[in-house]
């Protein structure tokens, strides 16, 4: 038998902390009929019972005012769980029990989960569960995801409540407004295409003013969004009374996070740390790990002069070294630069220290007529760009998110180091790891003046507003660390041995062919006529050509320098013979900054439309001529 089970939450209660222990490993990336997202689920066997998780957005509410919000409402509706686990914190669990109200007015079964329970009981905190569950009418369950307290009583109680009849929960408001409530409600179920939905849950979602409600039911009264503000001062009121029965609190030892606040949060220091913070990450990727780096170098050289000087066919050598093992080899000996940035990333999002960089960097995106909540997205975009765009979703200004999908490209992702550190290595080894932090610090400049010139040109908005609850610190955990990092990670090595793997042998026969000689290949006829556009800049037609094929992933730049510049020994000595270092810092910023690879496009176009994925090859590219432009003639003046 199976069972599908969903997990909703406010943001940084541990809900997706929570999803890794109830599932483990046995997680895979899902998309939602009708919805352009790529989610978590994942499968737990459990008794007799297959359970699958859903890990929906952390949402503060079910309506509809952001995407994330959209996404999770819009999922409870049409794809309706057998059982909804509602997550909240034991240390905020007002803003937890709101959510809680929403989605009891819902038509499914529900088992509050009140994680971080561990957490609560340091700070002194004593939650009657016997007490709460009595006034809620549902089970609730006491959690911690970190030490795993609690999570096979959860899983008893999900398989206990399956075979239980649903149970209807109501939470009564005063009388004038149930009075609008049935009034709506008799409207509604005479649209027999609305009875299948809970319609006492849209009858208050209509009076708090929710759009995509409004837009299902229909102008029906006027008192659409009239109610809005009484109905959450009614819930919270409730809420107040049950807390003061189910909550107790001893005398709280101080606590070190107030502490730590001053310093990571202030507007003086906070700037500081953050930066100070950051180049420790690209210290650490950068120079500690490479030494890793240089022995999967040395392995992948050994193996391919080996197949070169034991297979006799050369073209059949060439193919596998030149084309293969070499071209795969040139972009693998960086998983360990690469993995190492996700670790440092992961310890800073696993301790809570993530979202106060948000906070702190708010006060200049708020000049900048954005909020800390694009920031998070931007920093999203270190990793990856393609999740750092769907993130936008959690942006409810369209105008702002529309700003923050064509600015996250001009943020240096994880498919770029290699091309930095190659470059870099080559022409700067003694402060590659400063050159690279450099190119990091620009692409976040670069990122926010984007974000000024398309707020002057496209819109005249006002600045968005950061409404942001902290997380508390934690010290962060091996086992989620370790997820993190190969979640992310092996995004990385999926690309090698797909996109990275076909674009290298592509390249090998556009480069051997109809000549052996690369300089009289298809190749070099591609390069040469996108040199002429390129020439100012000092770009050849074999760097010129790496950049067309690193459109596709930019990690395959590195593969094609390989073979374009390793035709006759070192690629590296040949590359470095060929331009000088103000071309290659030139080089550096355009790769930066030009065209997003076709993945980040088909992204763009499925959060804002083809239209837009077109402006962003356009802008991305006219930005990224124009500054590798003005480095060249600032360079010649200095050099």
């Amino acid at each position: 038998m199976s069972l599908r089970v969903a997990l909703c939450g406010n943001p940084n209660v541990g809900k997706t902390s929570l999803f890794n222990a109830l599932t483990g490993l046995r997680q895979y990336t899902a998309n939602w009929a009708g919805v352009t997202v790529d989610i978590k689920e994942g499968i737990r066997n459990w008794k007799g019972m297959q359970i699958t998780f859903t890990d929906l957005p952390g949402t503060y509410s079910l309506s509809s005012f952001s995407l994330d919000e959209k996404i999770a409402r819009d999922y409870l509706l049409y794809n309706t769980p057998d059982i909804l686990l509602v997550v909240a914190d034991a240390l905020s669990l007002k803003q937890g029990l709101y959510l809680f109200l929403e989605a009891a007015e819902l038509d499914v079964k529900i088992i509050l989960v009140v994680n971080a329970i561990d957490e609560a009981k340091k700070s002194g905190i004593h939650i009657d569960r016997s007490e709460l569950s009595k006034h809620l009418g549902v089970p609730v369950i006491l959690t911690s995801a970190v030490t795993g307290e609690g999570i096979n009583e959860l899983l008893d109680s999900i398989v206990k409540v399956a075979a239980d009849q649903k149970k209807t929960v109501r939470f009564a408001l005063k009388k004038e407004i149930e009075d609008e409530i049935e009034e709506i409600e008799s409207s509604i179920q005479s649209k027999p295409e609305l009875r299948t939905f809970p319609v006492r849950w849209l009858s208050i979602k209509y009076l708090e003013g929710d759009p995509d409600t409004i837009k299902l039911i229909g102008e029906i009264s006027s008192k659409a969004g009239a109610l809005r503000e009484e109905i959450a001062r009614e819930k919270y009121k409730h809420i107040d009374l049950i807390l003061k029965e189910v909550m107790n609190f001893s005398q709280q030892k101080f606590s070190i996070s107030e502490a730590l606040d001053h310093v990571l949060t202030h507007k003086y220091t906070g700037i500081p740390v953050f930066l100070a913070l950051m180049y420790i990450t690209f210290t650490f990727s950068f120079e500690i790990v490479q030494p890793l780096s240089d022995l999967i170098e040395n392995a992948f050289n050994l193996i391919a002069d080996t197949l070169r000087h034991t297979i006799g066919n050369r073209l059949v050598a060439s193919l596998l070294a030149d084309g293969i093992i070499s071209g795969i080899g040139s972009v693998l000996v960086f998983i360990p630069n690469i993995f190492g940035l996700f670790l440092i990333l992961g310890i800073m999002e696993d301790s809570g220290y993530l979202p106060r960089a948000a906070f702190v960097v708010d006060r200049i995106m708020y000049k900048l007529k954005l909020s800390g909540r694009s920031f998070m997205s931007f920093l999203l975009g270190f990793g990856c760009t393609v999740p750092a765009i769907m993130s936008t979703r959690g942006i409810s200004d369209s105008r702002e998110r529309t700003i923050a999908v064509l600015s996250i490209p001009f943020i240096s992702c994880s498919a770029r180091l290699p091309v930095y550190l190659l470059i870099a290595s080559i022409f700067f080894d003694k402060n590659k790891g400063l050159i690279v932090f450099i190119v990091y610090l620009l692409s976040i400049a670069v990122t926010l003046i984007s974000s000024v010139l398309l707020n002057k040109i496209l819109f005249k908005g006002q600045p968005g507003f950061l409404i942001l609850e902290l997380p508390r610190y934690r010290m962060p955990k091996f086992k989620n660390l370790a997820l993190y990092v190969w979640i992310r990670g092996k995004h990385f090595l999926i690309k090698a041995g797909t996109i990275i793997f076909v674009a290298s042998v592509l390249l090998w026969i556009l480069s051997y062919f109809p000549s052996m000689n690369p300089s009289e290949s298809f190749a070099s006829y591609i390069g040469k006529f996108l040199e002429t556009i390129l020439r100012p800049l000092g770009f050849d037609w074999r760097i010129s050509t790496s950049l067309i094929f690193g459109v596709a992933a930019k990690e395959v730049i590195v593969s094609a320098f390989g073979m374009f510049f390793g035709h006759e020994g070192s690629f590296r000595i040949a590359l470095a013979n060929s331009i000088d270092s103000v071309t290659a810092f030139s080089l550096l910023i355009f790769i930066m900054a030009y065209v997003p690879c076709f993945a980040t496009l088909g992204s763009i176009s499925s959060e804002l439309g083809k239209k837009y994925a077109l402006i962003s090859v356009i802008y991305s590219f006219s930005i990224a001529y124009l500054l590798a432009y003005i480095v060249r003639l600032i360079g010649g003046i200095f050099l």
